[in-house]
């Protein structure tokens, strides 16, 4: 590849992380749209108090990790930022990618709704349902290749012996994972702080 061309693909990259870091402010600013938006979309689930619908995943399903799993950080680094604590969240781990041994993820449920909250993920099937609660998390990850065409992102919760998460088409992979970075942000009290971190990484990208 020559040096021109390496150039412009490394700008090409910049410019998208840029984008998405503003994309991610934005929503971080204006939240109370994202939840008018999306409370239409989530009927017959009874929110609790102080919790808001962020994204509805319709077609969705229940994955499984039974064996072997390994885990790795990959991706962009607006999903791996750094909260002024220095960690990513309190006490949890959120990475942007899960890498998993063949054989070991398992559907265990399909065709049915995932919903999105700031307090946890509810998924909905006329014979199956699950929650988890962001409380009782205590790493999030995701998968790329759970299925042709399908990624899943998966909430270890602490009083559960088996690992186990939601599935969707790969074209709603960032919706996904910026959703759920915006709802854990609430959950934890923790949005100013993201929201800080991500305006100092978007001026370390101008500095580049």
């Amino acid at each position: 590849m020559s040096e021109t061309a390496n150039d412009d693909r490394l700008l090409a990259a910049s410019s998208a992380e840029k984008a998405h870091i503003d994309e991610l402010l934005y929503m971080a600013r204006h939240l109370d749209r994202i939840y008018q938006q999306v409370e239409g979309t989530a009927i017959g689930v009874d929110l609790k108090t102080d919790e808001n619908p962020l994204l509805v995943l319709q077609g969705s399903g229940v994955v499984e990790v039974r064996a072997g799993g390994r885990t790795a950080k990959t991706g962009p680094r607006v999903m791996n930022y750094r909260v002024p604590n220095g960690s990513s969240y309190p006490g949890r781990t959120h990475h942007d990618s899960f890498v998993t041994e063949p054989g070991t993820q398992k559907i265990i449920e399909s065709d049915g709704t995932t919903l999105i909250t700031t307090q946890r993920v509810l998924y909905s099937s006329p014979n199956w349902n699950r929650s988890w609660e962001y409380s009782k998390a205590a790493e999030i990850f995701h998968s790329d290749s759970v299925g042709q065409g399908w990624g899943a992102s998966y909430i270890v919760v602490s009083n559960r012996a088996r690992i186990s998460g939601f599935t969707y088409r790969n074209g709603f992979a960032r919706s996904v994972r910026d959703r759920l970075v915006l709802a854990l942000a609430v959950a934890d009290g923790t949005l100013e702080d993201m929201v800080l971190a991500l305006k100092a990484e978007r001026s370390e990208l101008d500095r580049s």
